[in-house]
């Protein structure tokens, strides 16, 4: 069975909740069939950690480095704590520290390696001298949604480096993976990669997660947003707090992940902020909700919220951007709104529960007959035979 070596700026969580711990665990969880996988991914912790998933599948969390002290002083960076975190791991991989040890001593015996971003390329010293091949296994196009993401001006004077990091990446790996047609078209006339090379991965389910959907007694509707403490999320919930709510006054806003954090003195009596929640929170707030909204203006890749709103059986109302590279039909799969009349959208359908139970259940059939994460996985590794047989 062959070995996968796969590099990641941040670990898995278990069992995942949100975001990119979602693709990340439920991937190579499935992978783990075909080859054994070992993740190798940091954290922030002072202590690191050895798990074992199952007999082909292990994941080394490795602790925050002590360089990293004196990297991260940074002041002209220390408002933008997501880029910031980002630029450190660019710079901490051009220093011998724990992870590179650790990279150092699973390289040997490993077949393939696979990286998740560019962040963490410069670890792969052997990358270009070597016969073992490569994958870049992209959440996003990293430049592109750093490009379009990034606010703070000295965190910009990094792009031009993620640019290099991420064309030497595509340039020398056998494969890359992306969640979409439209991330497929970016990296393709970006960097001029042959397109035969570039192949769809979509982020995915697990149609069999979900707890069954309860009649709601509630005088109020709840709408439901999730999503972890990242950028584009915190827009979507600013827009919520600042603007939906006021229009919308007869609906509670459920809010949940760490996307609550920059908005934790706002009391508003019909927002109910949840905080970060742990799987089974989640589950059992998923079967409880009556809509699920995704009002997102920025961003990359594929939304895992709207796979799983969707899978779940809940009516979701979403913005074009919300539902990216799924090929969803408005009213047919969920309900299309934009900023201007996102208010409108919900106030006109929220209460036709017929028609809402209809959507949804042609909704949730879409996504669980053709994004399980187990048809995908299946795919990645009959693209990768091909790709390194020889």
């Amino acid at each position: 069975m062959k070995k996968l070596l796969v590099l990641n700026h941040f670990p898995t969580v278990y069992p995942p909740t949100s975001g990119g711990t979602l693709r990340y665990f439920h991937l190579y969880k499935e992978l783990s069939h075909y080859y054994n996988v070992t993740l190798l991914s940091q954290t922030q912790g002072r202590k690191g950690s050895f798990f074992q998933y199952s007999p082909n599948f292990t994941e080394y969390k490795v602790e925050k480095d002590p360089i990293k002290k004196q990297i991260s002083q940074l002041p002209q960076l220390s408002e933008a704590i997501y880029e910031l975190e980002l630029i450190i791991n660019i710079k901490l991989s051009s220093h011998p520290t724990i992870y590179k040890n650790y990279y150092e001593s699973l390289y040997g015996t490993s077949d393939i390696i696979i990286h998740e971003s560019p962040y963490l390329l410069r670890y792969d010293r052997y990358l270009g001298f070597d016969n073992k091949p490569r994958i870049y296994n992209s959440h996003n196009h990293e430049y592109v949604l750093a490009n379009q993401i990034w606010r703070n001006q000295k965190a910009r004077e990094y792009l031009p480096l993620i640019y290099e990091l991420e064309r030497k990446l595509v340039e020398c790996a056998k494969l890359i993976f992306v969640t979409s047609e439209i991330e497929r078209n970016s990296f393709i006339d970006m960097y001029n990669k042959d397109p035969k090379k570039v192949k769809l991965a979509p982020n995915g389910i697990d149609p069999d997660a979900w707890l069954q959907i309860k009649e709601s007694s509630n005088k109020r509707l709840h709408a439901l947003f999730i999503g972890a403490n990242y950028p584009p999320n915190i827009e979507a919930v600013g827009y919520i707090i600042h603007y939906l709510a006021d229009k919308c006054p007869e609906i509670e806003f459920l809010i949940a992940g760490g996307c609550c954090n920059p908005f934790s003195a706002i009391k508003k009596p019909n927002i109910k902020l949840l905080g970060r929640v742990h799987h089974k929170q989640k589950l059992k707030l998923f079967a409880k909700t009556d809509i699920a909204i995704n009002p997102m203006f920025t961003g990359a890749g594929v939304n895992l919220k709207t796979l799983e709103f969707l899978s779940a059986g809940i009516p979701l109302f979403s913005t074009d951007f919300g539902v990216r590279g799924l090929n969803l039909i408005d009213k047919e799969h969920y309900l299309h709104a934009e900023k201007e009349d996102f208010s409108n959208k919900i106030n006109q359908f929220c209460h036709d529960k017929k028609f809402l139970k209809e959507m949804s259940l042609r909704g949730q059939k879409y996504i669980n007959d053709n994004y399980t994460w187990s048809n995908i996985a299946k795919s990645i590794y009959e693209e990768i035979e091909r790709a390194t047989t020889f």
